[in-house]
């Protein structure tokens, strides 16, 4: 799936921009006459049970709905799949152009800094009005009140989508610099959450692009992950971030599996995560900014004990292979601690630690930059302990494609090993 923003704020620094702005370019440019905003979750009960029905009862507007939805909705019309090689960065830089040489306007609401000021800081903006009838119609719509603008806001906050930068391999490929951006794409914006989501989703162009990750059968509900990093963070952790951020308490089936396997793993998960959290990556830093090697092989120890208590638990209690890649996904901080002490120790890659990070991350966030990252160092150190031609090395190519198909689609022969070679430049050698 590729949808279009309702409306996107990029920057060409690699910054995510301020969620503010999508509000501010939302009430400047009237275009909360959409439709969305009577259907968006904005953290009420009420918006929670709203219905999805966005064509008005009858041609003049009239039925449910509070809001008018021709000014944006009418133009706002399906999009092809964004290539990962054509760009499309003309429209959007078209659009942004003239949103920067339009007059500053000071806004009633999050007026915290003038439009001037704002756009100052190198932002562009791109959305999904334009001209004509939808415009005209756009400027005799009044301005929410206080109370509207606060709901607006809240949607927004429940709803936009940001990053610091767009996938640099894409980018490359298109020959587009990549930036920061936060927008509101709506029907994006309906997909329920999972900890361990069957799609990969993230912007190319200025479109939010989704795709599956594993197959998915028919009837099941198709999820993304509304976390970000705190996605390989332990469950309790998980859940409290949620239920703060987005006022549900999380039941996909990764926390269930964790919560209800726990016992089995509990002498070991939640003091492992807070020793490396609290102690022993501190401890790291601090040493590895004094060039203290014996300091750092010392946290290079413990880790590597911990790591084997967890992996004596799996086995004692007999953990099922996919409860096992939840734990080690939680617990990804002591493998992301380790790999960074043998890289500072000069010792390259912890096979068993890498292959059993990849496994889990693949299980949970299939398609992630992680995920293609890992992919990569796994095929270049099984390449260079086993040869080229080795059974283990092809192996390691099918896991690589796979990282890559679930991130980027099928895509052709000839550009599978660019996106891999960039993937490694960008990523792994950087």
């Amino acid at each position: 799936m590729a949808t279009p923003p309702l409306v996107l704020v990029t920057s060409p620094l690699r910054q995510r921009p301020s969620g503010e702005l999508v509000v501010d370019e939302i009430l400047e440019r009237k275009l909360y006459g959409s439709a969305w905003f009577s259907v968006l979750y904005d953290g009420s009960s009420r918006s929670s049970k709203a219905e999805f029905q966005l064509a008005p009862d009858d041609a003049a507007g009239n039925g449910s709905h509070t809001m008018i939805s021709e000014p944006v909705d009418a133009l706002r019309h399906a999009q092809p799949p964004e290539p990962v090689v054509v760009s499309t960065s003309t429209t959007v830089k078209a659009v942004a152009a003239a949103s920067a040489a339009s007059p500053a306007k000071k806004k009633g609401f999050l007026a915290s800094r003038s439009s001037a000021t704002r756009r100052g800081t190198g932002s562009a903006v791109a959305v999904a009005s334009a001209g004509g009838q939808g415009s005209a119609v756009a400027e005799a719509l009044p301005l929410p009140n206080r109370r509207e603008q606060t709901r607006l806001a809240k949607v927004v906050k429940f709803n936009c989508f940001g990053d610091d930068t767009e996938d640099l391999a894409a980018c490359e490929c298109r020959g587009e610099q990549p930036r920061g951006h936060i927008g509101l794409w709506p029907e994006f914006a309906l997909f329920n959450h999972s900890c361990a989501p069957n799609t990969s989703n993230y912007v190319i162009g200025d479109s939010m692009v989704v795709r599956a990750c594993r197959p998915i059968k028919t009837g099941e509900e198709v999820t993304i992950c509304y976390l970000g990093r705190p996605q390989l963070l332990p469950f309790s952790r998980r859940i409290s971030i949620l239920s703060e951020d987005y006022g549900f308490e999380c039941s996909c089936t990764r926390c269930t599996a964790e919560q209800a396997h726990f016992e089995k793993v509990e002498d070991v998960y939640m003091e492992l995560f807070e020793d490396v959290n609290e102690q022993l990556g501190p401890a790291f830093l601090e040493a590895r900014a004094a060039g203290d090697l014996e300091a750092i092989g010392e946290v290079q120890r413990k880790v590597q004990s911990w790591l084997r208590r967890l992996y004596g638990l799996f086995r004692k209690t007999l953990l099922a292979p996919d409860v096992r890649h939840y734990v080690i996904a939680s617990l990804y901080d002591a493998y992301d601690l380790l790999f960074s002490c043998t890289g500072a120790l000069g010792q390259g890659e912890d096979a068993s630690s890498l292959q059993a990070s990849l496994k889990a991350i693949e299980a949970v966030s299939a398609g992630s930059d992680l995920h293609v990252l890992l992919a990569v160092r796994h095929l270049d150190w099984t390449v260079q302990q086993h040869g080229q031609d080795s059974a283990l090395a092809d192996l390691a190519r099918k896991a690589l494609q796979r990282a890559h198909i679930a991130r980027y689609g099928p895509v052709s022969e000839e550009l599978m090993p660019k996106l891999i070679a960039l993937n490694r430049t960008f990523h792994v050698e950087s």
